[in-house]
């Protein structure tokens, strides 16, 4: 075949794009603090032009601030919700410090994992020591060759190492242990007590820590869209009160930011 005939084949092997991370969610939603920051910054500029502006506040005193329509819009009125934006910041910065408790929890509990399964192997150890060669069946009562990968996993293996183990009951009482490990001693099964309740008690708090920071960030979010709102019935007066077809409007409609040349969407 002529060389000029000749084409290179087609590759069809056409690497496959790179999957998109997936952001991690942030503490709080950048979306809600953003609009806070514009929400208290149309409100201040309203304030300021009532201030200067008799008509003005005469006219938006007509126009209600709230959801049931109760509460004049007025220079007070104005004041009060300056003080939700800034109460809505703090819950912003409650439910960072929250998040933040529980990220700690989280590492911290990589630590109790790593730390319970160590404990639970060494005795598992121990037991291979006394019982390999003269009682084999009796390991699985230890979870011998059983895996230790899931909190379930290492919850019950370490509750049953720890019952056969114990030399108190339930209420702190003196017991016979079910059984004695070679050079396990009190000392080892106080320290297995600690490192087995600590991995346990990781769980609890984490839990309870990612409740109140759950809890946290739906309080922020809630005070940012009633800010949002009343916010937004505010400018819906203005809208009323100095309409766009007037030109003379335009400048107090960009400060207060409403379109100079339209209606409010």
């Amino acid at each position: 075949m002529h060389p000029a005939l000749m084409t290179d084949p087609v590759s069809t092997n056409v690497p496959a794009p790179e999957p998109k991370k997936r952001k991690a969610r942030g503490v709080l939603n950048t979306r809600w603090l953003k609009q806070l920051t514009s929400d208290e910054e149309i409100i201040k500029s309203t304030i300021d032009e009532m201030s200067g502006d008799t008509l003005l506040t005469t006219e938006l005193a007509q126009h209600c601030i709230d959801r049931d329509n109760t509460v004049p819009i007025t220079p007070a009125s104005l004041t009060v919700l300056l003080k939700q934006v800034a109460d809505a910041r703090k819950d912003g910065a409650n439910t960072t410090t929250k998040r933040a408790a529980l990220k700690s929890l989280t590492g911290g509990e990589k630590t109790d994992t790593k730390t319970a399964v160590a404990a639970i192997r060494n005795v598992q150890t121990r037991a291979k020591g006394k019982y390999e060669e003269a009682d084999p069946a009796r390991l699985s009562a230890y979870y011998v060759g059983k895996p230790l990968k899931t909190r379930l996993q290492i919850t019950q293996a370490g509750a049953a190492v720890f019952t056969l183990l114990r030399t108190k009951d339930d209420q702190d009482q003196p017991i016979a242990p079910e059984d004695v490990l070679p050079g396990y001693d009190q000392l080892k099964i106080d320290q297995l007590e600690i490192d087995l309740g600590s991995y346990s008690g990781v769980q609890t708090r984490q839990s309870a820590a990612r409740k109140t920071a759950s809890d946290g960030r739906l309080t922020f979010e809630e005070s940012c869209a009633q800010v949002g709102r009343r916010r937004r019935k505010l400018q819906l007066a203005i809208d009323a009160e100095r309409p766009f077809t007037n030109p003379n409007n335009a400048p107090l409609r960009t400060r207060l930011g409403l379109p100079a040349n339209e209606p409010i969407a």
